[in-house]
Order: structure tokens, then sequence, then C-alpha cells
């Protein structure tokens, strides 16, 4: 395995990018669309933060403290904050709305982002002592904006915030809100005189809300005004209350960032402690459907939950308050054909409307397109639960969108198309927050690079020898050894995820019985594997539980960069023979092929051990070995029986994962560096497409790749090292 990167292919982009929301910049904030959206919107700047951050620090600061200037006194941050120099393009703007004090604001709110968008450039800052002065000067405002919504919206203390209108959850015209907005009577003669302008700015009219879901969005409006905005007389006469899973997801997730900033400042934290713990415990209890098996959101005037299907449901995995076992339910819906499933083919990551409903409409703002922010969160969550694979199929998913068509407000969920404004600045700030983290070297992400921190091994490490156990004669060690990597695997193994838990697995009865059989090889005569089958399926094995095993007794905390030359280092005695990790990818599994970068092969003419290679590579090995890196192929056990079934899948996997991203529209592929490093392995590099075509899902962008393999230009992905734990 090696460890160089290259981010190259996606500079065009990140340039494309930048320019998009520097056009979109004001002075002070930055408009969610050059035209459509024209003052500062609540969670866009939240979202549009975290792009910044990762690298325009004093920007992305002052995108938070823009839009917190407008904070209303009683801590709540407005749902919109009105530019005076650009009044005249937007319904409705302060004329209609008429807050207290002429304040030009909304008079709702949206999704507390901030204080996630406050830690994440805290976490990316080059300068932190800035940062954290920023974090002291955000923190009482945070703390007060929180404090609105536990005062204010919660007041029967559950623990759960209401909203008030469509527009505070964000998803203006979400199937959710079908239910509660029909029950509610709007006489046309009272309702006040509005023009619709959101329909002058080139957005076809079945790309918006309808006319009746405006008409009681101003009918919601008009009663606040007429209560002058008091919370107390609005919660008893509001025909439109919901405790909504989404809005109170990313409310319990900012009070978890909000904790971290507390304790990064040394305040006092324990009053948001006490919302963590409430909020997420009634998310979990209180939200959750058992008969249904997702969260729902509730509606406190008809005393029901909304029986929906919306991508909302899976929220509560970005607050970290779903259970386990509530996020394996949930991770079935959302790996299915109802949400776009792994490998389905003809769909884009997670539409925000289940696919199979007959309402489904891939056009229609909330009604089913994919939107990036919503991807974005849930990606995350995905990964907080450690379902690695579906979280970075979605991360391809959203990176490649606005390459291949804009930096649009929401995507076709089934062909791509880009709908409602171009240019928009919350795809484009988490498209650069999606290459900077997942492609690109952001420098917190790798210490290993800083040699001061790499530790060398005084002489390679041989985790299986000591005191050999007696073995009786003629008794197989290969199957108890199997035998006992299945149990490893049956109880420490993440197959859904790819991961492994190292902590628990070091001291537990099952990582002490592989030792002693571990030990055993020190007997084991490696000519009785005969068959191919039987070499490829221990080979694998081993080599993936050397690694770990050598992570485990090395202490390896984040990386196996830690450890200088760690492949090479790590070994196990077999027989008469001692065989590093790296010995056994290139030596056997690789038919003893030079290891890339290295002058000659693994064993040397005259090296006894080349009697155990591999006669031929089979390259589906690639997607076989663990390296104990995210990068890596997931783990799996393989068996000599079905081999080539599992080597076919483990290829087919990887290949359709984000480890692949076919661009037609630009006539380029970005491939895992492994396509690199091993080419000679699958032909050579014009064979490489061919290697690809046997396994990619057949859609349009593997029949781009058949038509345009002499033209198709060549990026290399990073590989990203970090411990797959």
């Amino acid at each position: 395995m090696f460890g160089y990167f290259s981010t190259r292919g996606f500079k065009e982009y990140l340039k494309v990018a930048k320019q998009t929301l520097d056009g979109n910049w004001t002075g002070s904030y930055t408009k969610p669309s050059p035209s459509l959206y024209p003052h500062q919107w609540n969670w866009d700047s939240g979202f549009i933060a975290i792009g910044y951050a990762h690298y325009n620090q004093k920007r992305a600061q002052q995108e938070i403290l823009s839009l917190f200037n407008h904070q209303w006194p009683n801590g709540m941050v407005p749902q919109i904050a009105f530019n005076p120099n650009a009044l005249g393009n937007y319904f409705p703007e302060p004329d209609f709305w008429q807050v207290p004090n002429g304040t030009l604001t909304s008079g709702i709110t949206m999704p507390p982002l901030h204080a996630i968008a406050c830690l994440h450039i805290y976490e990316h800052a080059k300068d932190r002592d800035n940062a954290r002065e920023f974090l002291k000067e955000m923190f009482p405002k945070l703390l007060a904006s929180h404090r609105y919504f536990y005062q204010f919206r919660d007041p029967d203390r559950s623990g759960l915030v209401y909203i008030r209108h469509p527009w505070e959850s964000g998803l203006d015209n979400s199937p959710a809100w079908d239910g509660p907005l029909k029950n509610i009577h709007v006489d046309k003669r009272k309702l006040p005189p509005y023009e619709r302008k959101d329909l002058k700015h080139g957005v076809p009219a079945e790309q918006r809300p309808s006319d009746e879901d405006y008409d009681r969005y101003v009918h919601l409006v008009d009663i606040f005004r007429r209560l002058s905005y008091k919370e107390e007389d609005i919660h008893e006469e509001c025909p439109f209350l919901i405790q909504d899973v989404l809005f109170n997801s990313i409310l319990c997730r900012a009070d978890r960032d909000l904790l971290d900033i507390g304790r990064i400042l040394d305040e006092d934290t324990g009053e948001i402690q006490g919302w963590v713990d409430q909020t997420s415990k009634a998310i979990s209890e209180n939200l959750w459907c058992n008969k249904c098996n997702k969260f729902e959101s509730f509606d406190l005037i008809s005393g029901e939950p909304i029986h929906t299907a919306t991508a909302a449901s899976f929220m509560p995995l970005f607050a970290g308050a779903a259970s386990k076992e509530q996020a394996a339910v949930l991770y079935e819906t959302i790996n299915s054909i109802s949400f776009c499933a792994l490998h389905q083919g003809n769909c884009f990551t997670i539409p925000n409307y289940d696919m199979t409903k007959e309402d489904f409409d891939s056009k229609n703002y909330w009604r089913g397109p994919v939107w990036i922010n919503i991807n974005w969160m849930i990606s995350q969550g995905l990964k907080g639960y450690d379902y690695k694979e579906k979280s970075d199929a979605m991360k391809r998913d959203m990176i490649q969108l606005p390459i291949r068509f804009g930096f649009h407000e929401y995507f076709d969920s089934q062909t791509g198309n880009g709908y409602g404004s171009s240019n928009f600045s919350w795809t484009t700030a988490l498209f650069l927050n999606l290459v900077y983290e997942y492609y690109d070297k952001d420098t917190h992400r790798f210490d290993w690079l800083k040699l001061g921190k790499t530790k060398k091994l005084n002489k390679r490490a041989v985790l299986n020898q000591g005191s050999e156990p007696r073995v009786s004669q003629g008794e197989n060690v290969a199957p108890n050894l199997m035998a006992s990597i299945g149990d490893l695997k049956d109880r420490f193994y993440n197959l859904n995820r790819g991961l492994v838990d190292y902590a628990d697995m070091k001291g537990s009865p099952e990582y002490r019985k592989y030792q002693t059989l571990a030990s055993q090889l020190q007997s084991f005569d490696l000519l009785s594997l005969s068959s191919v089958a039987e070499k490829k399926a221990f080979w694998i094995n081993l080599y993936n539980t050397i690694v770990i095993h050598g992570i485990v007794e090395l202490g390896i905390t984040s990386s196996v960069k830690e450890i200088l030359d760690f492949f090479i280092n790590i070994s196990y005695r077999i027989g008469e023979f001692v065989f590093s990790a790296q010995e056994i990818e290139h030596g056997i599994l690789r038919a003893n092929a030079r290891p890339p970068y290295r002058m000659f092969p693994s064993f040397k003419r005259h090296d006894a051990r080349r009697q155990f290679s591999l006669v031929k590579i089979d390259p589906r090995i690639h997607f076989a070995l663990v390296c104990g890196s995210r990068s890596c192929a997931p783990i799996r056990f393989y068996e000599p029986e079905i081999i080539d079934q599992q080597l076919d899948t483990a290829a087919r996997n990887f290949i359709n994962s984000s480890e692949v991203i076919i661009l037609p529209e630009r006539n380029r592929i970005f491939l895992s560096q492994i396509f690199d490093w091993y080419k000679k392995d699958f032909g050579g590099k014009e064979k490489i497409f061919h290697f690809l075509l046997q396994y990619l899902d057949e859609d349009d962008k593997a029949e781009f790749l058949k038509e345009n393999t002499d033209t198709i230009g060549v990026e290399y992905l990073f590989y990203d090292w970090n411990l797959n734990h």
C-alpha cells in the first residue's frame, strides 16, 4: 500500500465554485442566488459558512456575524434579513411582514445550523486564535437563540420545539405539510393581497409551490401580524404547530456542537447538556413510529403524527438521536428503491420524497428532487453511525451532480438535471466542503504527514510469535484459524459498514483465542493448501487479519501511517517462514509482482517462499484486501467454495462506490489510486476501462465510458489513510 495523493482534477471545479460564491457575495453576506433570493437567508448562511470555512475564514465568520446582527431581542434569528438596497424583487418583504419596530426581517425563523457552522469554522481555521475570539463573540448569541426555542417553542417542556409556518422547516411545500395545511380554512375575501414574485425569475411554476399553498402561507403570516408576533398568543391561535423531525434534529445536533463550543471556551455548559439529553431522548422516544419503523413529525393541532415518506425521517441520524437499532431500520429504508439504493442505477442519491409514491415528482421543489443540503446532513449522519459505503456513495453523487449539471438549487432525482435557481450558494458551498474534506488535503486530517509523529519499529514485529501450543499430529490449523477469524468477524467486523471495532476487540475472549490459534501457524504446512480457491481465501483472510492484528497490538489510533513502513514491519511466522503483510500482498497474492515504486519483487529468485506464490494475478484481490484505512475495501470474510462470487461482489461494490466517478459532460473519469498504483494488474491503463465495464451498473455513465474509452480523461482521487473504525 502507498500513500501519496492527488486532487488536481478538482482544481478547476473548486475555482468555479469559489467564483460562484464570489459572485453572490455582497460585502457582508452571501445571497443564496443572484436573482430569486437577493437577501440573507438563515440556514443558507449556515451552509455557506461551512463551505467558506475551508478556504476563507474571514468571510465564513462574517457570514454568521452578519446574520446575527438581525437577532431579535427574544433571541430569535429571523428566516430572512432583508437588504434595503435589494427590495422589490421578492415576496414577502418587510412591508408585508410588518415586524415590531420596523425591523427589516421576516417574522419567522429556520433550522438553527449556526452552532454547527461556528464549530466547523473553528475546526478548520488557519488562525485558531482569531477563531477562538469569534467563538467568544458568538457563544452568548448562540446560547440566546437556543434558549428562544426552549422558552417559546416548547411550552410543555417536552424537549421538542414546534414550527409555526412551513417556511420555518426549510421544506416549504413538503408533502408532510399537505394534511396540516388542508385543515387550515382560508377565507380568500379576507386574505391580504399579494403578488408572487418567485415565478418572475425564469423558474417554471411546476417547480415551485402551488397558489393554494401560497394562500395558506400568507394566511399564517397575517395571523402573526395581527398578534404582533407575541409568541404566547401565536401558540394559542396558530392553526399550524408542528414538532418537525428535521427541525428538532438540527436543533439537537446544534445543541451538541454548542456544547463543544462551550467546552472549548471553558464556559458553564450544564444548561446545554440538559438540552442535548432531553431533546435527543424526546426525538428517539416520541417521534419514532413503531408501526411504520421511521421517525415522523407530530401535529400538535390534530394531536396525531404526520404519516408521510420524506427524507426528513432520516435526520435523527444527523442529530445522533437515533438508537443503533433505529439507525439500522432507517438504513434499510435509505438503501431501498424508495430512496435510491446502492447501485440502483436510475437515480442520484437520496430524493426528498419516496420515489415509489404516486405523487412523487422529480422536478417539484420539496416533493421529489435531490437537495444537496439534506443529503449532506444525512450523509454526515450515516458516517456518524458508521454506514460508510452508503455515505461515500452519497458524497460521490453530491460531488458529481454540480460538476455535471451546474450549481443548481436542486436536482432531478432520476436524470440529474438541475432546477430552481442557478449558481445556488449552498449547493456550491457544500460542494466545496465535500471536495476539501473528502478528496483534498485539509492539514488537520493528515497528521501522519508530519514525520516527527511517525513511530519507527526497532525490528519487524512477528505478531504470532511466542510459545508454540502443542498441536496434535494431523490437526489442520487452517480450518480452526479460519473459524476463529469468523468469530472475530461476527462480533467485531461490521460487514454492512466495512468497519472494525478495534477497541472492543483487544482483550476479548475471541481475540485471545485467535492469538492462540495464530501461534499454531508456526507448525502449519502451507503445502496443505491445494486449490487456487483455498489459497486465495486463506491468504486474503490472513492478510486482512494480520493488518487488524497489527493495528490492535501496536495501539494505532488514527492511521496506519503512525508506524513507519507498517505493512513491511508486521508479519506472521507460518511454518519455517516469516511473511510480512507486504510480502503476502505482493509476493503471494500478486504472484510475486514488483510492488509499485520499488525496484525488486518481494521474493528474490532463490527465496523458498516463492513456491507459495499464486501463478496468476487476480486483480479483484485489490477490492478484498483491507489496509485498515477508509479508502480500502470493506471488511469481508472469504470462503474457498464461493470466493469467485465474493470477489465479483467486492469488485462491483468498490467500482460503484465513490472511488469511481464518471462525468460524461466533462469527458472525465475519477478513479481510486488503486487503479494507478496497480494498473499493470488490470492489464495496463488501456484495459482498466474494460475491467470497470464488467462491474459498473448499467446506466448512461457506463454507456458513455464504453463509447469513449479512447478519449476520456483520467484523474486519480485522494486515498484516505484514516483508520476504518
